[in-house]
């Protein structure tokens, strides 16, 4: 697994080792000192590491035998930015892509058995995979949820065994893809227990996530570099095709150049358009796309 992160400090990206790292509040405050002098700043990092700055101010990759410190979700002040490989781990690969995609490819390309074309189950994430324990229509905390039915486990375990890939594409209308944000970190630590369970199931390294964020407010977006396209926010949220575009493109990035197995391939989702739902978004991307869809009723009960 790589021992480098990067962290931006107002739009500078500098490389350092997480285990390196003895205060987080430190870097918390370097992170939003939007004032600070870039030297003060590139100063005060090297300090956190101790003797392994050399001469030149260049950082010296630390031992072996030195441990590595355990980060939790609400003490997440780095987003990692590189691609995800075997040994990579779900909870570090989360990846936001300007404002308007947040994903995570836990995946290991190794690991399908491809014979000729590429299975999908693809699924909607909330009211499809889970709901929330509290009953509301949105969760209020990163652990308000819980699996659709009793039977979705066993399912996507069925899949997975059929060497089907799994990928979630969702609509997340009350998340701002901005690291330090209260509503990233709430969705992330939320995705991180909902496939700790996958793994326990022995599900591990077929799964990849995108999902659209809304758009960052003015206030915002004073904490991100990253230019609000307005045009790109609209492209990823379904039923329009730009989360599918970008995993297709994602696909292609790991030398999987095959085809989709169309027949048997399928995208699961609530939003179908029925009288108890709120729109049909879930049934017109899957059409977008030309998969079959299923509503998760067909597919888990």
């Amino acid at each position: 697994m790589s021992n480098f992160s990067l962290v931006e400090v107002r739009g500078e990206k500098t490389q350092f080792f997480l285990s390196q790292v003895s205060d987080i509040k430190k870097l918390s405050v370097l992170s939003l000192n939007q004032t600070m002098p870039k030297k003060n700043v590139q100063r005060d990092i090297l300090s956190m590491f101790g003797n392994n700055v050399s001469k030149d101010n260049k950082i010296k990759k630390p031992s072996v035998s030195q441990s590595v410190s355990t980060i939790t979700s609400k003490e997440l002040l780095v987003q990692k930015l590189s691609n995800s490989n075997s040994n990579s781990t779900f909870e570090n690969n989360w990846t936001i892509e300007g404002t308007f995609l947040i994903r995570n490819i836990s995946f290991n390309h190794t690991s399908v058995e491809i014979e000729s074309l590429i299975k999908l189950a693809a699924f909607d994430l909330d009211g499809t995979l889970i709901s929330t324990k509290s009953g509301g229509t949105f969760s209020k905390s990163p652990s308000d949820w819980k699996w659709w039915n009793d039977k979705v486990l066993d399912k996507l375990k069925d899949l997975y065994r059929d060497n089907y890939l799994i990928v979630i594409f969702s609509n997340q209308g009350g998340v701002v893809a901005i690291p330090l944000s209260k509503s990233y970190l709430n969705f992330t630590t939320k995705l991180n227990s909902i496939v700790k369970e996958l793994k326990g199931r022995d599900i591990l390294d077929r799964i990849l996530i995108y999902a659209a964020p809304k758009k960052p407010s003015t206030k915002n977006s004073k904490n991100t570099t990253n230019t609000i396209d307005e045009q790109m926010h609209a492209k990823m949220r379904k039923p329009e095709t730009g989360m599918w575009d970008t995993f297709l493109v994602d696909l292609k990035k790991y030398g999987i150049t095959l085809d989709i197995n169309y027949k048997e391939s399928f995208f699961v989702g609530d939003a179908a358009g029925r009288s108890k739902d709120f729109l049909d978004s879930d049934a017109l991307f899957s059409k977008n796309i030309n998969l079959k869809f299923i509503t998760p009723e067909e597919l888990f009960t």
